[in-house]
């Protein structure tokens, strides 16, 4: 045992010597940094000294060492906690039950050694600790502690700034001040003394202490300046983000705080009383701006002048001054503003004392602000001359004019200032007058600076002038500036806007319908090798439109092409271009066509899917190429194109009809019936259904020509499906639709279009003809013959009673079916029902005769039914014999047809029955 601890005590010692003090972050760094241990020669594992360490307190009482085993064991759970506290869940699980054994280690040792001189260690420990747990409140009352009982510490300036922030959080901003107020005062060199300062002016500001506030934030603004980092009037470049934010925020809060003070120029009473500052420009321009983000603009004005009232010969006077004007024009104090404006002339103008106090630099940045000024009472002058024509008002303008002409002596005096009298009578709206000495500016002075300014503002004045003339002086207007546009062109040649303006006035006589001179200018432009690659696209396009005006196609295709070729990238006006170029060619062949000359025509319209693939005018032309097709019967030409037409354009259903129609001739024509009729069929459907009818019978007889006869028959039934009238069409078509099925022996949907037709018939009423009524009669009879059939096929056999009555029925079922045929008053069914009614009697008698017999009758019984039968039968023999003689009766009449042959033929064959007619006797009645 003994040796196993001084084993274990050789080990702690050894882990000691690694350091002395606080390892690891502050309370600040916990979160942000991982603890990084010093380096050391030996080679220590931390998981084995604080196993040696827990041992050794296992082993002693925990003050075998006067506490410091329990103290390091604390320590090192602590930074080991730390350095896992990012690591895997189950990692950082145990660091933090590490974390909170360390605490009870710490609690333990302060229990133990109240009084160590070193405790204030073991409290910041401690307060680390309760931070990593996140018992905020423990962290705090330990912090607390440590500032009581230990206000020397070597961590107080930490301990101080972050009680004074939790304070400051808590708006508890007396106390906080307090604890800022240890740090500002007592640890200048502190890392935190900085943060400290920005926050105890924050506190100071929070409790209304707007002065003291003021001097805390000057205080750190002059660390700043010393530092570099500040300038009189600017944050300087060198100073990075966070330091820039930081002044941002001081620089606005010191304007606030100055803002809460009573004074009228806060800032000069306060610097007053604690001392000048060489950034007091910033101060004042930062309060301004304060105050004008207030909407305070009168306020903003008087601190600006004030600075330029307490220091007139400053560097930074006149900037200031500036601004004071700039708040005055955005407030719309105008009166102020033109006030302000005179005075700043006056204080910084060349000559004045600021001049000759200031370096180049500082007059540079001046200068433009002076012309401006000057240029702007010289304006407003101008303005109010105009407004009042008064002398005194010109008189001043003219004195504005002249100072300016002094303090620029570099331009020439006359030049300029009949350039700037110009400006000015076209500002007040004077165009004719601005033109006037504009041109005099230009052409009637020797060659000077403005000369090309001067001639171009001319054009400008021209287009106002233009716009607020009358309707009736607007032509003579645009002439003079065409005229003067085309002397600007010409004297000032090598001007880069000559270009430009030499098409504005091409533009303008385009637009008076001047085509020549505009191709002509225009051409001048292309001609010229360093022209514009912008402006040589518009002379194009220029000529391109004069030429088409001129209704010279050719040279107007030429000119467009130019154009598009000279396109500039991702420009608008492409497809207007090719719109126009398509135009061009497609113009060409409309002269060709009417001309005649069919073929160049197509040739020409065809042209344009080259030139201009996506141009609508392409659908124009390409259905109009096959017209020229059509028209030279040029049949496979067409239907090439225009089956092509229909494929590029599935969409454009404008054409579609024309299109189907042009397809059905050239079809035709070409002996494609097929195709034909269905193109026809597609055409149905583009046209109104008023007048689809025709186009479906045509589509249909095209079909049954081709040999599509079931294509046919659904047209037909179409058709009828949607024109049932006129009756006699639809009865005729349904014919047709019967013979088909007639013909492919298809007896079933034969004998349905033949009810249809019957049916269609009957209920005709005023519309029936002897057509329909031909047909319904024809109908009628075809429906009947399979009665007939039935009729004759049926039987007659034991018992005879039973089989009788079933004959009975089927033969009054046809015959009625006859008598109403026999009604239609049709001819030709009438001597066909009279036939077929005379062989149903003459077949029922002989069914009669032919019947079975009864079983069991002996030869008398047999012969005596024999003779029954012969006398039942005989009347309809008699009625057959009968109808067919009145058939045949027909002849001196004029009818002689297949029906009364057949009874002619009849009567031959029943003539031996006129002559053996039996004899009724009583026996055979009974």
């Amino acid at each position: 045992m003994k040796l196993r601890l001084t084993s274990l005590l050789s080990l702690i010692l050894l882990q000691a010597c690694v350091g002395n003090g606080p390892v690891g972050p502050t309370i600040a760094e916990l979160e942000s940094r991982p603890v990084e241990l010093p380096k050391v020669d030996f080679d220590v594992n931390s998981d084995d000294v604080i196993r040696h360490y827990r041992e050794l307190l296992t082993l002693s009482d925990g003050k075998s060492l006067g506490g410091s085993d329990l103290h390091r064991l604390a320590d090192l759970e602590l930074e080991q906690s730390l350095a896992q506290k990012d690591e895997d869940e189950a990692v950082a699980h145990a660091a933090e039950l590490q974390l909170k054994q360390a605490i009870k280690r710490y609690l333990e040792y302060l229990d133990s050694f109240p009084d160590r001189p070193d405790n204030d260690f073991v409290l910041y420990q401690l307060a680390r600790a309760y931070a990593m747990t996140g018992e905020t409140a423990k962290s705090r009352k330990t912090m607390d502690q440590l500032a009581r009982d230990y206000p020397n510490s070597r961590f107080i300036d930490e301990i101080q700034f972050r009680r004074g922030e939790n304070l400051f959080v808590d708006g508890r901003y007396d106390q906080s001040e307090k604890a800022y107020g240890v740090v500002v005062h007592r640890y200048p060199n502190s890392v935190f003394f900085e943060k400290a300062l920005y926050k105890y002016g924050w506190t100071r500001f929070k409790l209304n202490q707007y002065a003291k506030a003021i001097d805390s934030f000057l205080r750190l603004l002059d660390r700043k300046y010393k530092n570099g980092l500040l300038s009189d009037y600017h944050i300087s470049d060198q100073a990075s983000r966070a330091d820039r934010e930081l002044i941002d925020d001081v620089l606005r809060v010191t304007s606030l705080s100055f803002s809460y003070l009573p004074d009228k120029d806060p800032i000069a009473t306060r610097l007053t009383k604690i001392g000048k500052r060489p950034y007091e420009p910033l101060l004042y321009r930062n309060l301004g701006e304060l105050y004008l983000s207030k909407d305070r603009i009168l306020d903003a004005a008087e601190i600006f002048l004030a600075y330029s009232q307490h220091y007139p010969e400053a560097r930074w006077a006149p900037q200031l001054h500036e601004l004071a004007i700039d708040a005055y024009r955005k407030g719309g104090f105008n009166s102020l503003m033109l006030s302000e404006k005179e005075r700043f002339v006056q204080l910084y103008n060349v000559g004045s004392p600021w001049w000759f106090k200031q370096d180049d630099e500082a007059w540079n940045l001046v200068k433009p602000l002076l012309a401006r000024h000057i240029e702007d009472i010289a304006t407003h002058y101008h303005a109010l001359a105009r407004a009042s024509k008064k002398p005194e008002h010109f008189k001043q303008a003219a004195d504005w004019y002249r100072l300016f002409i002094r303090s620029f002596p570099q331009d020439p005096k006359a030049a300029r200032f009949n350039f700037l009298l110009a400006e000015a009578r076209f500002d007040a709206g004077q165009y004719e007058d601005a033109v006037r000495e504009y041109e005099k500016t230009a052409y009637d002075y020797p060659p000077h600076g403005d000369s090309a300014e001067a001639a171009y503002a001319a054009l400008l004045a021209y287009d106002r002038l233009y716009k607020a003339a009358p309707e009736a002086q607007k032509p003579q207007i645009q002439q003079r500036l065409i005229a003067s546009s085309l002397r600007f062109s010409e004297k000032f040649a090598d001007d880069r806007r000559m270009p430009a303006v030499l098409l504005k006035a091409a533009e303008l006589e385009f637009g008076l319908k001047q085509y020549e001179p505009a191709r002509e200018h225009a051409q001048q432009l292309v001609d010229r090798p360093e022209t514009d690659p912008l402006i040589r696209h518009k002379a194009w396009t220029l000529i391109a439109h004069s030429s088409f005006e001129m209704q010279d196609y050719e040279r107007a295709e030429l000119a467009y092409g130019q154009a598009l070729a000279s396109l500039p990238p991702k420009a608008k006006n492409a497809k207007a271009l090719r719109e126009q170029l398509a135009a061009s060619i497609y113009k060409q062949g409309e002269i060709a066509r009417d001309a005649g000359l069919h073929e160049l025509a197509a040739s020409h319209f065809l042209r344009i899917a080259q030139v201009a693939p996506r141009s609508p005018v392409r659908i124009v032309a390409e259905y109009d190429a096959a017209t020229e097709y059509i028209a030279m019967e040029n049949w496979n030409a067409a239907i090439n194109l225009l089956e092509g037409f229909r494929k590029r354009y599935p969409k454009q259903k404008k054409w579609q009809k024309g299109v189907s129609e042009k397809l059905t001739l050239a079809y035709t024509r070409s002996g494609q019936n097929s195709r034909a009729a269905r193109e026809l069929e597609t055409l149905v459907k583009l046209t109104p259904p008023s007048e689809r009818g025709e186009l479906m019978l045509l589509s249909a007889d095209l079909y049954r020509q081709s040999g599509q006869h079931d294509r046919a028959i659904a047209l037909y039934k179409d058709y009828i499906r949607q024109y049932p009238k006129p009756l006699s069409r639809s009865i005729e078509l349904r014919q047709k639709i019967a013979d088909f099925y007639t013909a492919r022996k298809d007896r079933r949907r034969a004998q349905k279009w033949l009810r249809q037709i019957v049916e269609a018939d009957a209920k005709g009423g005023a519309e029936r003809s002897d057509r329909t009524r031909y047909l319904a009669a024809m109908a009628s009879l075809q429906l009947t013959r399979p009665m007939v059939e039935q009729f004759r096929a049926a039987r007659l056999t034991r018992p005879l009673k039973k089989s009788l009555k079933r004959k009975k029925a089927l033969m009054k079922t046809a015959l009625d079916n006859y008598r109403i045929i026999a009604k239609y008053g049709v001819q030709e069914a009438t001597t066909e029902a009279s036939y077929r009614i005379a062989e149903i009697y003459r077949h029922f008698a002989k069914a009669l005769l032919e019947s079975e017999r009864p079983k069991g009758l002996n030869a008398d019984e047999l012969e005596e039914y024999n003779y029954l039968l012969e006398d039942q039968a005989f009347p309809f023999e008699e009625k057959a014999l009968a109808i067919h003689e009145q058939n045949v009766a027909r002849i001196p009449e004029g009818v002689y047809d297949d029906a009364i042959k057949r009874s002619l033929k009849a009567l031959a064959e029943m003539m031996p029955f006129r002559y053996n007619k039996p004899e009724k006797t009583d026996d055979v009645a009974e």
